[in-house]
């Protein structure tokens, strides 16, 4: 950075309540996903038209993946892309009133449109010359737009249909339209279920590629026997009262969308709801929490590495031999202690690779229920997202200044209000563990719990990031709801 744009960036944090942002984009997705494969793919698809509005839906694709039952060795798959339509149904039934409660809530004859199949065969061998497929086509298209916003891709499978992408790309087109095509994608990908991310990963060095093993299990897991923080009370502490949280608040008396979300069970065994595929995208729900770009933020969808880790194997045994033969391969990971440190409500204290989503996980229940309710209830019935303003901004941008050592950052949340009327309280914390550059000692924040706080930045800040977390929750009967905005101070070392 040069010393001129520094100072005239110190010089814009003079005026910054004074500047009114502009409403930040929605973002662009596309899921990738095996639908049939197991119960979890609809429960999280369920939840995932429910929160529609928040982003801009670009592609349902039905796909394969090494782990796709009933045996994971086929060499062919079944695909069902039906079943999106299924769930789509399900939404058309309940949109009339979805939309009384936000108007964003995109049409249904436009998600049909965005219906496709990807390849039928598996893994890597189901890529190369004249084997495109409807789904790697439109991914192509979708990265193509005139649309300066990144598509984020959630790969809640194998990844080969991505890779047909990129080889029909690569095989017609120069290195630099190559190098902005590539440019163009954020890749969210869910334990690496074929070796197509690392054939990816290692023909495309240069691809943003996160994956998670362990952070994508943690809305309702990460296993079995550790299903983390307590947030379906009053049920009882286990798999099956997860489900039956989800009958009350979702399955039953929620309209016919709520009523085709299905019990996760195998081989009659209850497993924890949801499995693996809902963390990658509910990033893109509270948009003025995290970045795309950004991964080691953090945020819904979970916080990662700043740099890119190599060699980081798929989360499942039939899959690492098969990477082998790409090896090195480089992705953004939460491996190799990219811990948070938390303590939830019921003083229990978190410390693994999942408390990043953790930390969150209450807000994301309470989240869907209140989505769950909109599908029936009129407006006035219902509880709705608080708006957080940050220091006169009402977007949800994420807002980065720059100080230098020993300086205050003053910044408020007076405009804040709730759609309802409901009280508001305020929390102001930081969030120690994010950024390229973490500041680790300790900050005294004055009105922490208030509309107007504000730090001193320690001596011995020089050149870290401070992000500092503002939490602005409504108090309704129904369910509380939160909105979060985030400044990251950038501290100077002069």
């Amino acid at each position: 950075m040069t010393k001129v744009f520094e100072v005239i960036a110190i010089a814009l944090l003079v005026v910054v309540t004074l500047t009114v942002c502009a409403q930040p984009e929605k973002a662009r997705l596309i899921i990738m996903a095996d639908m049939g494969h197991d119960p979890d793919e609809e429960q999280q698809m369920t939840h995932m038209l429910l929160c529609s509005n928040e982003f801009d839906l670009e592609g349902l694709i039905a796909v394969t993946g090494r782990y796709f039952r009933t045996n994971p060795r086929d060499s062919i798959k079944w695909l069902m892309p039906e079943l999106f339509e299924y769930l789509i149904d399900g939404y058309e039934s309940v949109h009339p009133n979805l939309i009384k409660h936000d108007e964003e809530y995109p049409n249904p004859k436009y998600l049909r449109s965005i219906v496709a199949a990807g390849q039928s065969g598996n893994c890597i061998g189901d890529v190369g010359r004249g084997r495109t497929s409807e789904g790697s086509r439109l991914i192509t298209r979708a990265i193509l737009k005139p649309d300066s916003r990144p598509v984020y891709i959630v790969a809640n499978a194998g990844t080969n249909t991505l890779a047909q992408a990129l080889y029909d790309y690569r095989s017609n087109h120069s290195p630099e339209e190559l190098d902005d095509f590539i440019s163009r994608i954020r890749v969210y990908d869910n334990g690496g279920q074929d070796e197509s991310g690392a054939w990816i990963c290692h023909e495309f060095p240069n691809i943003h590629w996160v994956r998670s093993i362990d952070q994508t299990r943690a809305y309702g897991g990460p296993t079995n026997t550790n299903l983390g923080p307590y947030c379906w009370k009053p049920y009882a502490y286990t798999t099956e009262c997860q489900h039956q949280w989800a009958r009350e608040n979702l399955q039953e008396g929620h309209g016919m969308l709520g009523g085709r979300y299905p019990d996760r069970k195998i081989r009659e065994q209850y497993m924890f709801i949801e499995g693996g595929g809902t963390v990658p995208w509910m990033g893109l729900v509270p948009a003025g929490l995290s970045d795309i770009s950004e991964p080691s933020w953090g945020g819904w969808s979970g916080r990662f590495s700043f740099a890119k880790h190599k060699n980081v194997f798929a989360g499942f045994k039939i899959v690492n031999p098969d990477e082998e033969e790409y090896v090195p391969f480089a992705v953004y990971s939460e491996r190799l202690n990219v811990f948070d440190h938390w303590e939830d409500s019921d003083g229990n204290v978190y410390n693994d690779a999942c408390t990043a989503v953790f930390r969150w996980r209450q807000d994301m229940w309470n989240d869907l229920k209140t989505r769950a309710d909109w599908c029936v209830q009129p407006y006035a019935n219902a509880n709705h997202h608080p708006v957080a303003f940050l220091s006169g901004d009402a977007s949800d941008r994420i807002i980065k200044i720059v100080k230098n050592y020993g300086e205050a950052v003053e910044l408020d949340a007076l405009s804040s209000y709730d759609p309802d009327g409901d009280r508001l309280t305020y929390r102001w914390w930081v969030y120690a563990e994010a950024g390229r550059n973490p500041y680790d000692g300790v900050i005294e924040i004055s009105g922490e719990d208030s509309p107007q706080a504000s730090f001193v930045i320690p001596e011995d800040a020089g050149a870290r990031e401070i992000h500092l977390i503002l939490e602005v929750r409504d108090h309704n009967p129904i369910v509380p709801l939160v909105d979060y905005r985030r400044t990251v101070v950038i501290v100077t070392n002069y």
